[in-house]
């Protein structure tokens, strides 16, 4: 969701100043290169005196390696954003909407990583790079320091019609999962008086969400399991998200 925002924070800022054609396709190349990969939207609307963004049948390109062509497609996204925030220290975000997207996560397993002589550890990949982050065969990463990010802040999140394809080795035929409407009021990362929800949290909320009503329970347990289901818990009892 962060790199969703910061996209269009970018774009609200060209649209006052570019032709909308030539900022629309600019901003699909921007994109693509930034989640690194492909992005597909049918109509790039752009209203300059509601201050709003539309998009509509929009699709994120899944990498060659999973079964899925698509790993998201949104029927519209739309965005309304304060144009004044634009140039202060915290963006502000009316409103932003997700109408009916399908989400297609796929789970494959890899080759088991040897640990010592009497400890093999099973090795996962995922389509949204969720678990490479949570199995661990070597030292922690070293990151570069980070630069300051742009602060924002939404007022309101509203993900409507969700539905969820779920596809691992457990079984041949994907698992259909449709979740309720999703709504959440100040999600973002810098409010000044700290009363809000960070965007993370509100990705882990709706990942907590989705295990938790998944009807096959092997896959459940598994995904639990994978996932680190009751530190994900824990983490948002702690941040106030649950």
């Amino acid at each position: 969701m962060k790199k969703i925002i910061k996209l269009f924070i970018f774009l609200a800022i060209l649209f006052s100043i570019f032709n909308k054609q030539i900022v629309s396709y600019a901003a699909l190349h921007f994109f693509s290169k930034w989640i690194d990969r492909e992005v597909i939207v049918d109509k790039f609307k752009i209203n300059y005196t509601d201050s709003l963004i539309v998009l509509d049948k929009v699709q994120i390109k899944n990498s060659k390696e999973f079964y899925y062509n698509n790993f998201v497609e949104i029927d519209k996204i739309i965005l309304n954003y304060n144009f004044k925030s634009l140039f202060t220290n915290l963006i502000i975000i009316n409103n932003l909407i997700f109408e009916n997207p399908t989400f297609f996560l796929e789970l494959v397993e890899k080759p088991s990583v040897e640990l010592s002589p009497f400890n093999t550890q099973k090795m996962y990949d995922d389509n949204v790079g969720g678990v490479k982050k949570i199995v661990k065969t070597g030292h922690d990463k070293i990151w570069p320091k980070k630069k300051r990010d742009v602060n924002f802040i939404i007022s309101e999140v509203k993900i409507n019609g969700t539905k969820v394809f779920l596809k691992t080795f457990l079984s041949k035929v994907p698992t259909e999962i449709k979740l309720p409407e999703i709504f959440y009021t100040k999600v973002g990362n810098g409010a000044t008086d700290g009363n809000y929800m960070h965007h993370k949290d509100a990705l882990k909320l709706i990942y907590y969400d989705l295990i938790k009503i998944i009807p096959d329970l092997e896959l459940k347990n598994f995904l639990k399991k994978i996932y680190n289901y009751k530190s994900l818990l824990g983490e948002l009892s702690e941040s106030g998200a649950y």
